[in-house]
């Protein structure tokens, strides 16, 4: 079990590097480009199209992780004037609700990929692509992130930020 969970945490980091990868790629991408055109020269069209699937998929790698990190958005004034106990309810609550939206999320989007999968779809711009591997990300960023509010909720922790996760009223 320990071998799972070791293999689960490397591709939850390895997803979260590798979006940071991509990121500080495509700002490479994007000043190279503008100093490209500034100097008279025709950038690359793959320049465009890479920064496209890039804003696609870095929010997909990186989503898991803000999840196990606390890191996602959440609006904390309601949390703030509840008791303890009814906090409690209220967080699970909405963990079991994020679980049930990404869990969707997970389902629709693996049936776009199997579909587009099937078809044999292709994503065509500056690089043809087969369009289930640009969507790909979608349903396994979801699934992965409904399993993170999962683990939280199994272990009893608040998937909140320690502010709001705190027992003071």
């Amino acid at each position: 079990m320990k071998v799972l969970a070791k293999g689960y945490d490397a591709v939850i980091f390895g997803m979260a590097a590798l979006a940071a990868f991509l990121m500080a790629a495509m700002m490479v991408v994007i000043c190279l480009d503008v100093v490209l055109r500034n100097l008279g020269y025709q950038s690359s069209a793959h320049f465009f199209t890479f920064t496209e699937y890039a804003l696609l998929v870095i929010p997909c790698l990186g989503a898991p992780w803000l999840v196990r990190e606390r890191g996602h958005v959440y609006v904390e004034i309601l949390l703030m004037y509840l008791t303890p106990p009814v906090r409690r309810r209220v967080t699970t609550a909405i963990g079991v609700v994020c679980i049930a939206v990404c869990a969707v999320l997970a389902w629709y989007g693996f049936g776009v990929t199997f579909n587009d999968f099937v078809q044999n779809e292709k994503d065509v711009r500056s690089l043809d692509m087969p369009r289930w591997t640009v969507v790909g990300f979608i349903p396994f960023s979801f699934a992965m992130m409904a399993l993170e509010f999962a683990r939280f909720l199994w272990r009893g922790e608040s998937f909140l930020a320690p502010i709001a996760a705190t027992d003071e009223p």
